[in-house]
């Protein structure tokens, strides 16, 4: 079955660690921080888009660019093995899926406690963890929020924590793989088979260890600071700290939970972070 793999997370959820242990799945080599470029970029290149579809997109306003986007990823179907998306799953104003069903093969959507996702996004901006908050309780919350040809990708959507999650999961259609992050970190190889097995990727016991192995945290770490990683963004912390679970313990006030927990209660409580 061609089509698109789609890597969905909410920003700051695991999506680029997930995305080098899927190198190392599809590969079948330890991934390198120089070589992820290759595989599972977003499809937000606004040079990519234009020469695909011929077409200059910063003449155009962020919705008529949204009404050609499905455009773009059914051209990106037959090549394209996997694409990492931040974006919430959404219709544009013709009432077609930006994400639609036509050109996706699978899907596996990784969740993570907004309450250490609201922490470590603060970091990652260097921004308060109460704009961090704010961004993750904002439904029109974008990242690249223009459609300026200044900015070298089109806008992604990301909306709230909580639409964002129920967008994918609910209302798309896709019946993606939910994945907890916490899981995941708790049970790297357990989860990293389910989703080979997902996007019928065949991987043998040997190249499962071997992706675990490769993307521990240390050796991230280790390595961003030795060859730097090409999509770091300027300015920000460093892409690869700790990783870990419930870190937002001693960095959030009790006023700071209160406040995700009200945002986003219902949505946690399914999902078992309450």
């Amino acid at each position: 079955m061609s089509g698109i793999r789609w890597l969905v997370s909410y920003p700051r959820s695991g999506n680029t660690w997930t995305r080098l242990a899927l190198w190392t799945i599809r590969h079948g080599e330890p991934a390198a921080l120089d070589r992820l470029g290759e595989f599972g970029q977003m499809a937000l290149s606004r040079k990519r888009m234009d020469m695909v579809l011929d077409c200059d997109t910063g003449l155009m306003t962020a919705d008529e660019v949204e009404v050609i986007r499905p455009h773009f990823h059914r051209a990106l179907a037959p090549t394209e093995p996997l694409v990492k998306v931040h974006d919430s799953w959404r219709v544009n104003r013709n009432g077609r899926p930006v994400h639609g069903a036509d050109v996706t093969h699978s899907a596996l959507y990784l969740i993570r406690d907004p309450r250490d996702v609201a922490v470590s996004w603060a970091r990652f901006r260097h921004r308060s963890i109460d704009w961090a908050i704010d961004f993750l309780a904002d439904t029109g919350s974008a990242v690249s929020g223009s459609a300026s040809k200044l900015f070298t990708q089109t806008p992604q959507h990301v909306g709230s924590w909580s639409g964002h999650a129920t967008s994918w999961i609910d209302r798309s259609g896709l019946h993606p793989l939910v994945v907890r992050y916490e899981d995941l970190v708790a049970d790297t190889r357990g989860w990293l088979t389910a989703m080979a097995e997902r996007l019928a990727w065949p991987a043998s016991d040997a190249v499962i260890d071997m992706a675990v192995e490769a993307t521990r945290f240390d050796r991230l770490a280790r390595l961003e600071r030795e060859t730097g990683f090409p999509e770091h963004p300027r300015g920000t912390h460093a892409f690869f700290r700790q990783g870990q679970a419930r870190g937002w313990q001693g960095a959030l006030t009790p006023a700071q939970v209160a406040r995700i927990e009200r945002d986003h209660g219902a949505v946690m409580e399914r999902f078992a972070y309450l």
